[in-house]
């Protein structure tokens, strides 16, 4: 008989605590040892994208504290975090790939499951252009109105 196991493919849910379980060299061997990258891999998909949600509703927040005390100052922060978010989405895109690689490497696909990614999977990759777009526009944005805003602050005094 030897050790050889059964590869189940239907779709399951886990749990938060699963999520974070480790990954092992030898995929369904408990005692094959702990393959710390594709566990790190893993836990940095799973984590970074609620990072860059928060980071996102974050320079939301400042965004609209910049509305309301009409200063630039804020907008250039609102940038730098969509430009962190967007480094949170690459990273966990980019994590999401070198851990699916490195599974195929140690197992191979059963006859009946593609090896495609999903939808989910080219929103993420179209969100962090986006992101970094948006956080170019907010730094522009702050840094070609800051001379015109000073002006404008200089008129008011006056």
């Amino acid at each position: 008989m030897g050790d050889s196991f059964e590869v189940v493919t239907k779709c399951m849910s886990f749990t938060l605590t699963e999520q974070f379980m480790e990954k092992f060299v030898d995929p369904g061997n408990h005692n094959s040892g702990i393959d710390l990258l594709r566990t790190y891999l893993w836990r940095c998909q799973f984590l970074l994208p609620f990072v860059s949600l928060g980071l996102m509703c974050f320079g939301a927040l400042i965004g609209l504290c910049a509305c309301i005390c009409r200063s630039l100052y804020p907008t250039i922060a609102t940038g730098i975090l969509h430009l962190l978010a967007g480094l949170c989405t690459l990273g966990s895109v980019s994590c999401y790939v070198a851990g699916i690689e490195l599974l195929h490497q140690k197992l191979e696909l059963p006859e009946n499951v593609s090896g495609e990614f999903g939808w989910s999977f080219c929103l993420a990759c179209v969100s962090a252009p986006l992101q970094f777009m948006a956080s170019a526009l907010f730094i522009w944005a702050a840094h070609t109105n800051r001379k015109e805003y000073t002006l404008m602050k200089a008129y008011r005094v006056a």
